[in-house]
């Protein structure tokens, strides 16, 4: 599947209408929370979100930004502490560093192996794996909702790919593309901070944060194809971005307690 610029530029359309529904959500929620059941208890969550990252460090060196997508499950304590699991998977289609240039020709056509012009894409893909801990600040007495603060740490990996559908460049064949495909592995922390909405009549809960990341990563391929050099060179991978989550809640020990 192929991310050209316009599609990139339409999901991030989509992210920011849904920022919005998210506000006019919120401001809902709070005209009508008086007469609502208080939420006490832990709660069990899980939830999807969707976002967008701005590079900054080496990896802004690499890449552009990006969109990502992510899968969470976390406990909320009757406290409001929280701690949970949070994966991401980021895709961009703004790869700045030109590994292939020397299967390009010098009017900047790509050639395959029978001498032909092919095409050839260039993504970024890459995944985090966190373990997050943290705090909502409730705005008002008996109320869920409100500012959460949130750190973690866990592990950053990063990597270009490669869209050749003919296969028509042989060095980019079967594992031989791992020469090109800059993989970078590492330790990195995470830290949140943001809103979230915990609904007292528990049908709507959201949560708006911006993210942050910085990476310690390192590049795991032993040579790089394309310059014939050693590939283990320290990067600090730093990111800064929006993300929208939706969170479906599972309340325990409370003087009410609902499953959905």
């Amino acid at each position: 599947m192929r991310y050209h610029q316009g599609n990139i530029k339409k999901l991030m359309k989509q992210f920011y209408l849904l920022f919005f529904v998210y506000i006019f959500n919120g401001s809902f929620l709070f005209a009508q929370e008086a007469s609502e059941k208080v939420n006490d208890g832990d709660i069990l969550s899980a939830g999807i979100a969707y976002g967008i990252n701005f590079p900054g460090g080496d990896l802004k060196d690499r890449y552009g930004e990006n969109l990502h997508f992510s899968v969470f499950g976390k406990h909320i304590t009757k406290t409001n502490f929280l701690y949970g699991i949070d994966f991401t998977f980021m895709f961009g289609n703004d790869v700045k560093e030109d590994v292939l240039k020397n299967f390009r020709t010098p009017e900047g056509f790509y050639l395959g192996s029978g001498g032909l012009g092919t095409d050839v894409f260039l993504r970024q893909r890459g995944l985090t794996l966190t373990a997050m801990t943290g705090k909502i600040f409730p705005l008002k007495a008996g109320n869920r909702s409100g500012i959460k603060a949130a750190i973690g740490a866990g592990i950053l990996q990063h990597n270009i790919r490669f869209l050749d559908d003919n296969n028509a460049i042989a060095q980019l064949g079967g594992d031989l593309r791992r020469g090109y495909d800059r993989m970078s592995r590492g330790f990195t922390l995470r830290q949140e901070l943001g809103y979230v909405i915990l609904s007292k009549n528990r049908r709507l809960n959201f949560d708006f944060s911006f993210v942050f990341f910085q990476g310690f990563t390192k590049e795991i391929r032993p040579v790089n194809f394309d310059t014939g050099l050693p590939s283990n060179a320290s990067r600090l991978d730093l990111g800064f971005g929006l993300q929208l989550a939706w969170i479906l809640p599972f309340y325990i020990n409370s003087s009410e307690t609902v499953y959905y």
